[in-house]
C-alpha cells in the first residue's frame, strides 16, 4: 500500500485507507532522543525543558506500561503508550510526530493500540488531553470517546475496547 508523504503537503493527496499501514515496535532506550520533542510540543503538558531527564527508564521498568514507537514504510511517525490499570482499563497516549501530523497516522496508531489492547485483555481507554487542544479532543471525540470530566487543566475522555467507530456497544438484552 502506497502511503501519502509525511508533512504538509500531504493534504494534496486523497487520504488513503491507513489501517495496517502503522506497525508498532518496542520503545527502546535509544528512541527517547527523538521522542521527548514530541511529547513536549504545543499543547501538551509537559512543556520543553520541563521532562524528567530519566522518563524512558522508568517508561521501560514499569511492567504495567506498553510504550511503542509507530513506523510506517521504515520511518518513525509517532509515539503510543498503554498505562494499563488492575482495572483493566489503560490510559491511552498517543503523539504523531509534528512533520507527520493530519495525514493519517494517528488513526492508525490508534488502531494499533487497539489490537494490542484487545490481545491483552484490556476492556477501556481513558485519554487525558489538555483543555486547549482542540485537535486532540477532536481527534479523540472521532474515535469515539466521550467526555467523563476534568482533572485540573485536563479533559478526561473515556472509551470501551470493544466500540468500533464512534457507534456504542450494542447492549443485548434477554
Amino acid at each position: 500500500m502506497r502511503l501519502p508523504p509525511a508533512g504538509p503537503d500531504c493534504h494534496s493527496h486523497s487520504m488513503l485507507d491507513l489501517k495496517g499501514s502503522v506497525i508498532l515496535r518496542p520503545f527502546q532506550l535509544a528512541d527517547a532522543r527523538k521522542v521527548e520533542p514530541w511529547l513536549t510540543g504545543p499543547g501538551l503538558s509537559v512543556p520543553a525543558g520541563r521532562a524528567q531527564h530519566d522518563w524512558p527508564q522508568r517508561l521501560l521498568a514499569d511492567a504495567r506500561i506498553l510504550a511503542g514507537i509507530a513506523e510506517s514504510r521504515g520511518r518513525d511517525v509517532g509515539f503510543v503508550r498503554l498505562d494499563c490499570g488492575p482495572d483493566r482499563v489503560a490510559e491511552v497516549t498517543i503523539v504523531v510526530a509534528p512533520e507527520c501530523r493530519r495525514c493519517g497516522h494517528g488513526r492508525a496508531m490508534f488502531e494499533a493500540a487497539l489490537r494490542q489492547a484487545r490481545r491483552r485483555g484490556i476492556r477501556g481507554f481513558v485519554a487525558l488531553v489538555d483543555r486547549g487542544n482542540e485537535a486532540a479532543l477532536r481527534f479523540f471525540a472521532d474515535l469515539g470517546f466521550v467526555t467523563d470530566g476534568l482533572l485540573a487543566d485536563r479533559v478526561r475522555l473515556g472509551r470501551l475496547v470493544h466500540a468500533g467507530d464512534g457507534l456504542p456497544p450494542i447492549d443485548v438484552v434477554v
